[in-house]
């Protein structure tokens, strides 16, 4: 990500971004506000709404615009009120089933399904809900007793179950989110926030499945469908995964059925692999963006017919300095995409400098960071180190440290002329460098 010092000379355009869709009195999650503007995040070196919620925070900060920030990457605008901004969807959608309305919700404001489900049970109805009582929580029975200790004793008891409904309510809407969670996570999550003094009156079983949760192995399933089918639609919702992405974590993949239903998706061609653990869905390839699997298979093929062989070349390169029209270079996928299926051809040489992948078709074997970088050399003989990080950047759209730039040289094997701190590709050459100029 861009480093902090930088956001003032993008602010401009992050605030024109996320103005033209954000309204005024209204609260979205930073994931719509990120999805709205995704070429521009990325662009900006902002990969994941998390990013960006963090940038917004310091873009808006001590500014006059009454900006508030919240949880769930809850961004306001104006005089936003969660409670009534829920109760407003709800009226305006009086006949859809709750799940319908969790998912419009999402769409609208980009908070999940899953968080906007239990606000609508919370917010939904004009009257005070009580939080206890929603999740089926027993409380302590109060006696009527009239004394002034009676009244009292009353009154603490009444304030103790409103803060323990509060917390109750603010720990399920953090934890039970979505269709699925981690049991392990959120039991100790419990356990951190109710010790024991405060949770023992809380079944923790009994409040999973009062917010409609079931468990198995490890995983907490919303009520309703089977553990099979909340993961057949949760890899139908997403366009590419990854081990690891939200949602994707290791105990969801470690779940037969998870397992089960990728590989029934595989088989099905609704997915593709096309990096170890990483995904992408055939449908946005093929059925949305008229991208057939010929285009897939001969991708590789059409790009190593393009690029001069011997020498390097990087997706962002390939991108720039090319006019194929190949269907696939239309779509706006991670570079890992593209990446991953040059790999998978066996057709080039690659490695990774700066965790850039770099290509290069007719090399015997692996390329090296080292090799690459003599390579550059012996295109500009007597570079400086910092024009090395330049041609790097322009070139191959490498934005190498100087660290790494630094260690890189020194395994290159190349010659540093100390006097002029310039670089040759051999002793040979800054040899013959040196005569040229000692005749002219």
């Amino acid at each position: 990500m861009t480093e902090p010092a930088d956001w003032h000379a993008v602010s401009g355009d992050i605030r024109r971004a996320v103005h033209a869709v954000a309204k005024d009195g209204a609260e979205y999650s930073a994931r719509l506000l990120y999805r709205s503007a995704r070429s521009l995040m990325r662009r900006l070196g902002i990969h994941t709404p998390a990013e960006l919620y963090e940038v917004l925070r310091q873009v808006f900060w001590n500014s006059d615009e009454h900006v508030s920030f919240g949880d769930h990457l809850s961004v306001g605008f104006g005089e936003s009120s969660r409670q009534r901004q829920v109760r407003a969807f709800v009226a305006e959608h009086p006949c859809e089933p709750k799940s319908v309305l969790a998912m419009e919700y999402e769409r609208a404001y980009g908070f999940s399904a899953g968080i906007a489900a239990i606000w609508i049970d919370l917010f939904a109805d004009s009257e005070d809900v009580s939080v206890l009582e929603w999740l089926g929580i027993e409380t302590e029975e109060v006696g009527n007793d009239a004394s002034p200790e009676g009244v009292q004793g009353r009154a603490e008891t009444t304030d103790s179950n409103t803060g323990l409904a509060s917390a109750v309510e603010e720990f399920c809407a953090r934890e039970l989110t979505g269709d699925i969670c981690d049991a392990r996570l959120v039991r100790s999550r419990f356990a951190y926030e109710f010790p024991a003094a405060t949770g023992a009156a809380i079944d923790i079983d009994r409040l999973f499945a009062a917010a409609g949760f079931f468990e198995d192995r490890d995983l907490l399933f919303r009520v309703g469908k089977t553990p099979g089918e909340h993961f057949a639609r949760l890899i139908g919702s997403r366009s590419s995964f990854t081990r690891g992405d939200s949602g994707f974590e290791d105990a969801v993949w470690r779940h037969p059925a998870f397992r089960h239903a990728l590989q029934l998706a595989r088989d099905d061609h609704r997915i593709m692999l096309y990096e170890p653990n990483s995904y992408i869905s055939f449908s946005r390839l093929h059925d949305v963006l008229g991208v057939r699997m010929s285009d897939i298979e001969s991708y590789a093929v059409s790009v190593s017919a393009v690029v001069p062989e011997g020498v390097p070349f990087t997706i962002v390169s390939l991108r720039a300095g090319t006019t194929s029209t190949q269907a696939l270079d239309a779509i706006e996928l991670p570079d890992s995409f593209y990446e991953g299926l040059l790999d998978a051809s066996g057709l080039f040489s690659s490695c990774i400098l700066a965790g850039v992948r770099v290509f290069a078709v007719g090399l015997e074997g692996r390329m090296s960071a080292n090799w690459l970088v003599g390579w550059l050399v012996s295109r500009h003989e007597g570079v400086g180190r910092d024009a090395l990080q330049r041609l790097l950047r322009d070139e191959l759209g490498v934005s190498c440290p100087t660290a790494n730039l630094v260690t890189a040289i020194h395994n290159s094997g190349v010659f540093h002329d100390d006097v002029e701190d310039v670089y040759y590709s051999s002793m040979d050459t800054w040899k013959k460098e040196v005569r040229n100029e000692l005749a002219k």
